[in-house]
């Protein structure tokens, strides 16, 4: 029996050029070519990317000419919620939406023939989201995926999943995928106010597997950041990110055949670093992870391999 691939993406702005690499890497080993993929914030572009069928020259060429300002933020709509007193972020992301929907010929997720799906988080009840095909929502293994989200501890909340079928507009499910809190105002989609989804799921590898994946890939860009202490609102928000996430994250990397932190990717590059080849250094740390894992495989066949490959 074929064995299905999923990997899932997190976040990272514009070092998400270095998911394309991974991309580029899992197409052209030939055996690990994934039919299953989820991604959380800038991961979810690449996700989205993927599922779509457009070739890896034409994502890899786009992506190098993307703007994280012209093509993300409308500051239309930034000045029309500063003057209505909309104080859920600083910034409108409404033009990532159309850029998104413009790439993928304005298909939904039932028009892709590769499982997706794009996490995004509810903030009132703290709840993860996930918007995906209705083919692949009826073959969830709720048990599965419920396993590795945050649970109660002290003042911060727990966590639950809400499964939404065939958003009719991705752009606006990445969207909300992609709404740093903070920084970018709510994103509302059939009555829920949403931000980014790694506020509860970094890199959603629990979500691949609960949608039939037998071989998981995680690939994380940057572990939370925690600052010292909490001098603004933004702070305090990236602050909840982080200690709602950080241990998540790990359990989900560890969770993974293959679970990884991109290295070499520096923190303080600004957002559009293009001095950094960054789609190579994810193509060749995810080929150099491959031929670990099947190293491994080969000493030990028959058995589950890759936990702690990362």
């Amino acid at each position: 029996m074929v064995k299905k691939v999923g990997v899932a993406f997190g976040g990272g702005g514009a070092r998400g050029l270095a998911h394309l690499g991974v991309i580029r890497a899992l197409r052209n080993s030939g055996k690990y070519i994934p039919k299953i993929t989820a991604g959380t914030s800038a991961g979810s572009i690449a996700a989205v990317l993927y599922a779509s069928g457009i070739s890896q020259l034409e994502i890899e060429e786009t992506a190098k000419e993307f703007d994280w300002f012209k093509d993300v933020i409308s500051f239309s709509d930034t000045v029309k919620n500063i003057f209505n007193r909309n104080r859920g972020g600083l910034v409108s992301n409404s033009k990532l939406g159309d850029s998104i929907n413009r790439l993928i010929s304005g298909r939904s997720f039932d028009d892709f023939n590769i499982d997706i799906a794009v996490v995004a988080t509810e903030i009132e009840k703290m709840q993860r989201v996930i918007f995906t095909s209705k083919r692949a929502a009826a073959e969830i293994n709720r048990e599965e995926l419920e396993k590795f989200l945050p649970e109660p501890k002290g003042p911060m909340p727990g966590c639950d999943t809400i499964i939404v079928p065939d958003c009719k507009d991705v752009g606006l499910a990445v969207r909300a995928s992609c709404a740093v809190p903070g920084v970018f105002q709510p994103v509302e989609i059939m009555g829920m106010r949403l931000l980014d989804g790694g506020v509860v799921d970094q890199v959603p590898v629990d979500v691949v597997k609960a949608m039939g994946a037998d071989i998981t890939i995680g690939v994380s860009l940057a572990l939370s950041f925690i600052p010292q202490k909490f001098t603004s609102a933004v702070h305090s928000l990236s602050g909840m990110v982080g200690l709602l996430g950080i241990q998540q994250l790990r359990k989900n990397l560890e969770n993974a055949d293959i679970g990884f932190q991109v290295e070499g990717i520096d923190k303080r590059s600004p957002v559009n670093p293009k001095q950094y080849d960054l789609v190579d250094l994810g193509e060749k740390q995810m080929i150099r992870l491959l031929d670990e894992y099947e190293r491994k495989k080969r000493k030990l066949p028959g058995i589950l391999f890759g936990r702690k490959v990362y």
